[in-house]
C-alpha cells in the first residue's frame, strides 16, 4: 500500500540525521571551498531531489551541517569556558586548545565552513552566529571572567574575548582559506603563542591599572 501523500517515512528523522552527520565528514575532510549543491549530494550517495526531500535547498544544507558541527563543538566549548588557575594559565590554556583544533582540523575547520556559508547567505550566516561563533566567543569570556577581578563589564569581557580569538581566528584564514599556506607561510604555532603572550600581558596590564591605589 503506497505512503499517503504527504506522509513521511517513518525513518525519516533518522536518515536525514544520518545523511547530515555524513555530509558533516565530509566538509570537514574536503578542501575549504563552497562545494555546490550537485557535490553534496555526490558526497552523500544520493541524488539531488533526495537531498532537497531531506534539506530543501543548499542553504538548507548548510544550516543543518552548522548544527551538526556546533554539536560536535560543544565539549570542546564547553571545556573552554572552564577557568584556570590564573590569567596566564588561562590564556595559555586556551591557546594550545585553539592549535590543537587547528592540528586535527576539527574545530577551524566548522569556523571556516561557517564563514564560507554565512558570507554567501544571510540565514546562513545568522545560523553560524548562533550555533558556533557566539558560543565560542561567550565561552572565551567566561573563561577569562574569572581573572578579570569580577570588575569587568560586558563590553570588555567581549574586548578581552575579541583581542584572542579575533587574529587567531584571520591567521587561519590566512594561511587555510586565502592561500596563505603557499604564499605567505608563517607558523602558526609560534604566532599563536605570541598572541596569546600579548594577550595576557595587554590583559595584566589593564587589570593593575584597575586596582586601587
Amino acid at each position: 500500500m503506497p505512503r499517503p501523500l504527504g506522509r513521511r517515512n517513518p525513518d525519516y528523522e533518522e536518515k536525514r540525521e544520518r545523511l547530515a552527520r555524513d555530509l558533516a565528514d565530509f566538509v570537514l575532510k574536503s578542501e575549504l571551498k563552497r562545494i555546490s549543491f550537485r557535490q553534496l549530494a555526490y558526497a552523500g550517495g544520493v541524488a539531488e531531489p533526495t537531498l532537497r526531500h531531506y534539506f530543501g535547498d543548499r542553504e538548507g544544507v548548510a544550516a543543518e551541517l552548522l548544527r551538526v558541527l556546533a554539536d560536535r563543538a560543544a565539549p570542546f566549548i564547553t571545556a573552554v569556558a572552564e577557568p584556570g588557575p590564573d590569567l596566564e594559565s588561562a590564556v595559555k590554556g586556551y591557546v594550545a586548545a585553539s592549535l590543537a583544533g587547528v592540528a586535527h582540523g576539527g574545530f577551524a575547520r566548522a569556523h571556516m565552513f561557517g564563514l564560507l556559508e554565512g558570507v554567501a547567505d544571510e540565514s546562513v550566516g545568522e545560523t553560524y552566529l548562533i550555533q558556533l561563533l557566539e558560543p565560542s566567543l561567550k565561552a572565551l569570556e567566561q573563561r577569562l571572567a574569572a581573572h578579570l577581578g569580577g570588575t569587568a563589564s560586558a563590553v570588555e569581557l567581549r574586548a578581552a574575548a575579541l583581542m584572542i580569538f579575533a587574529p587567531m581566528l584571520l591567521a587561519v584564514i590566512h594561511q587555510k582559506l586565502l592561500g596563505g599556506e603557499e604564499t605567505a607561510p608563517m607558523d602558526l604555532d609560534r604566532v599563536f603563542q605570541a598572541l596569546g603572550a600579548l594577550a595576557h600581558k595587554s590583559l595584566k596590564v589593564d587589570l593593575h591599572s584597575q586596582e586601587p591605589a
